[in-house]
Order: structure tokens, then C-alpha cells, then sequence
């Protein structure tokens, strides 16, 4: 229904609730208890999740759930929780620092989905380019 959803954008300030996500736009509405599962379509079961983060959670295993804080947690599938990176600087150069931060790591310290190298560069290009448009 139009006024859940609108209560829902209202209570998230209209961001997407994956921690450590900003976006504003292409925002989908998620259910924390799945629907399937018998979760509830009501304001204390749904959260806002950007399309490339819903995705990410349904493929990945991921649940968010909601703490008596009222913020976002995000539960990988073994139990752990997803801690976000830290929150960027305006005036920071996130990339370079990060590359500088991480170049002791041996590129074959990470195992790719396709079993080839790891490109810190092209991994740190995607994770932070949200935040190097905002910066």
C-alpha cells in the first residue's frame, strides 16, 4: 500500500538501510522477515534497501534486522555481522589511502569467484565510487 510505503521512505529518511549505504534513489522496499517466511507487510518489518543491495542480499544470503536501537544490522549467512567500512572524508583520497592501507596484502591472498587475481584497484574502484562522487 502507498501510505506503508511512504511511512516506510519516512521513517528512513529515504536512504537505502544497508549499513554504510547512502543511496537515494532506486530505492526498494524489503522485508527483514521475509514474506515467504511469514514475515509481516508492516512498518516494523520493512526497511529500504537500494536495488543493487536487495539484490545483494536475496543472492548473498544476507538478513538485515532492526535492534532495539532501531538501526540496521547486516547478518552474514555464517552469523557474523557485515561490519560497513568507515565513512569518507570529503577531501580524502579514499582510493589511494585504501590502496596505501591494504598493499602489504598479497594478491593472491583472496580467493575471486572466477580463481583469478584479486585487482585491489578495480575491487576499491567499485566499493567506494558512491562515495568518491559525493566527496
Amino acid at each position: 500500500p502507498r501510505r506503508l510505503q511512504a511511512a516506510v521512505h519516512a521513517r528512513d529518511h529515504g536512504t537505502c538501510q544497508y549499513p554504510g549505504c547512502a543511496h537515494t534513489r532506486w530505492l526498494h522496499v524489503h522485508h527483514l522477515v521475509g514474506w515467504a517466511e511469514g514475515g509481516r507487510t508492516d512498518l516494523d518489518n520493512l526497511t529500504l534497501a537500494c536495488g543493487s543491495h536487495h539484490r545483494h542480499l536475496h543472492e548473498e544470503g544476507i538478513v538485515l534486522r532492526r535492534t532495539s536501537s532501531a538501526t540496521i544490522v547486516a547478518l552474514l549467512p555464517d552469523g557474523r555481522t557485515l561490519v560497513p567500512a568507515p565513512p569518507v572524508t570529503p577531501g580524502e583520497q579514499p582510493i589511494a589511502t585504501l590502496a596505501d592501507e591494504t598493499g602489504h596484502v598479497a594478491p593472491n591472498a583472496v580467493a575471486t569467484r572466477d580463481g583469478g587475481r584479486l585487482n585491489l584497484g578495480e575491487s576499491l574502484f567499485v566499493l567506494l565510487q558512491d562515495r568518491v562522487a559525493v566527496a
